[in-house]
């Protein structure tokens, strides 16, 4: 935990345009447990030898609790390395990042409760079944070039974390005799072959001072690596997801057309829509919202497809690591947040497993010559007590 920043210390980050880390250094104390996690479902592999226990014969929660933490694990690895890359590198600034630096840390922090909560409920319940398509993609790096030294100093460190964990994951993976065990640990052993054959070579390219070419490969090489160690320890937590085929995003486009009985709440969260429809403000903005579509069929067509993919189970209500609703956008409409069970694209925008997003509608900046917005927004969601009626009159 970082001190409160000086005034020596502001200045210099301001000089810097870095922001406050607090938010971001907020989301790595709440998932550090996760070290603890990581460690308890360590013992409890090492016993399998004991108990005549293996990857493939361990029960279904018992795979599915060490493929969240797994998950949990390399996710929370990736942010802390983030900050801690950038206070290495500068540290003059200590409890302060750039943007985008903080923006990366923060995507990968995202799911973590989600896969803490998955943890905590299939270790409590043998009944429990995981409705994510799993092995699931690590969260999109953050576009920027050049790539950061820090980041990639970060990425390289992470690495190192990720492939150590997973070795020793492998010392105990015992092979079965069967074709399908046979095949599924080939799959692995490639993957694992890959994932090594990418970290080396970024290694080797290492350097104090790189040139510009060589930077762009070995951020290449390492981006690769730890998308293959992250697919494989979810592996071999459930090492039948290996045998399971890849899952193309679902299309949900075809679901268009607005109800016979248009309701002007319909995107509205159902939770919390009699608040809101009890808000005379609230009653004002919705109205302002759909006088100022000018394409509702557009709108409409969207929240259908939203709506097809939550009747179907590729999405869900999101939650936090307690199992409970994070609850909807603080903006009007006041959309739920959802998190993507299963690859799918709504609204045109292609969305991976455990990616949390709203349906963001808004007419607020047309009455300063801008549009009318209508955009699925995958962000990292929390629970607030902000409200903006985005009225586009005010």
């Amino acid at each position: 935990m970082t001190a409160k920043p000086g005034f020596g210390t502001r200045m210099v980050a301001r000089l810097h345009g870095e922001i406050p880390a607090a938010a971001v250094e907020a989301y790595r104390r709440a998932g550090a447990e996760v070290y603890d996690l990581i460690g308890e479902f360590d013992q409890v592999r090492a016993d399998w030898g004991v108990q005549g226990v293996t990857a493939w014969t361990a029960p279904a929660s018992t795979q599915i609790t060490l493929l969240a933490a797994w998950s949990a694990f390399a996710l929370q690895v990736l942010g802390d390395e983030m900050i801690d890359a950038d206070y290495a590198a500068d540290p003059a600034t200590p409890g302060y990042l750039p943007p985008v630096t903080a923006r990366q840390a923060l995507a990968f922090y995202g799911p973590v409760p989600t896969w803490l909560a998955i943890a905590r409920e299939a270790q409590a319940s043998e009944s429990f079944k995981l409705d994510v398509a799993v092995p699931t993609a690590l969260p999109p790096f953050v576009a920027v070039e050049p790539c950061p030294p820090a980041h990639l100093a970060a990425m390289r460190a992470a690495t190192t974390r990720l492939r150590t964990q997973a070795e020793a994951t492998l010392s105990g993976f015992s092979l079965g005799d069967d074709l399908p065990q046979q095949q599924a640990h080939d799959k692995i052993k490639e993957l694992r072959a890959r994932a090594d054959a990418d970290a080396d070579y970024a290694s080797r390219l290492w350097a104090d001072r790189l040139p510009p070419g060589v930077h762009t490969d070995i951020e290449r090489h390492l981006k690769t690596a730890l998308e293959g160690y992250f697919e494989l320890g979810q592996l071999l937590a459930m090492p039948a997801a290996t045998l399971q085929p890849r899952l193309a995003p679902s299309d949900h486009s075809s679901s268009t057309g607005a109800p016979s009985d248009f309701d002007p709440w319909c995107l509205t969260d159902p939770e919390s829509r009699d608040q809101w429809q009890r808000d005379p403000q609230a009653r004002r903005s919705i109205e302002a919202l759909w006088a100022n579509d000018s394409n509702p069929d557009a709108t409409l067509r969207t929240l259908r497809e939203i709506e097809t993919a939550l009747a179907k189970g590729d999405i869900g209500y999101a939650v936090d690591s307690r199992g409970q609703r994070i609850g909807h956008y603080y903006c009007c409409p006041w959309s739920p947040i959802y998190v993507v069970k299963r690859p799918t694209i709504l609204g045109g925008v292609h969305l991976r497993a455990m990616e949390q997003f709203t349906f963001d509608v808004s007419a607020e900046e047309i009455s300063e010559g801008g549009r009318f917005k209508r955009n699925v927004l995958v962000a990292n969601f929390h629970s607030t007590t902000e409200v903006d009626y985005c009225d586009p009159g005010q």
